[in-house]
């Protein structure tokens, strides 16, 4: 969680991060009470995420987080048309593997806390089930949406089906550096992370 606010804090352009988790964990949305989350969560570690959304069980799952400067015509989109245009690209790739896949409608949406049993208009559906979804969050440097897609696909395509103005790249040493500090005095701290 911390590089992926270290990459919007330091992005001149869009820039897309791909990762997936070394152990199971959760990350759960900045608005929800912790109590709750303890819950669902268990022993597994959990974190706050600066982005909102719901609880997300991670562990199998493709993890992306898409920082965009205020400067670009994302950042000023309407937020259910940013979600819109985020997962209709995504959806360029993941139709090769998964035909059938498509975004959610409203009578697709229920409630929930749970971010995969909780479809949302414009999350990604195969065979009625949610295996893409996404939370973002806008502040004066730009918008940081983190998504989590279930399934096997290649980040680099996924990456090229977002815009050509995106980079996928290595983060460098100050990125680096500027995302331990997070993770550390911010995300890895219970007045984060216990907050609500």
């Amino acid at each position: 969680m911390g590089l992926d606010e270290a990459l919007l804090l330091r992005a001149c352009r869009p820039i897309v991060r791909f990762y997936r988790w070394t152990a199971p964990a959760v990350t759960f949305g900045y608005a929800q009470r912790y109590s709750d989350v303890c819950l669902s969560a268990g022993a597994l570690p959990s974190i706050r995420r600066w982005t909102g959304g719901g609880i997300v069980f991670h562990g199998r799952d493709l993890t992306m987080a898409l920082a965009v400067p205020a400067g670009e015509a994302l950042f000023r989109m309407e937020t259910a048309m940013v979600y819109q245009r985020i997962h209709d690209a995504l959806l360029a790739v993941i139709g090769e593997t998964m035909p059938g896949a498509r975004l959610a409608k409203p009578g697709d949406c229920r409630p929930g806390a749970a971010c995969f049993q909780s479809p949302a208009s414009n999350d990604i559906l195969h065979g009625g089930k949610k295996i893409c979804g996404g939370a973002l969050r806008r502040g004066k440097q730009g918008l940081l949406y983190q998504g989590s897609l279930h399934g096997e696909f290649s980040a680099p395509a996924l990456a090229h089906s977002l815009s050509s103005s995106v980079d996928f790249h290595e983060p460098d040493g100050e990125t680096l550096r500027l995302g331990a500090c997070l993770a550390k005095e911010k995300y890895g701290t219970p007045g984060w992370n216990e907050m609500r």
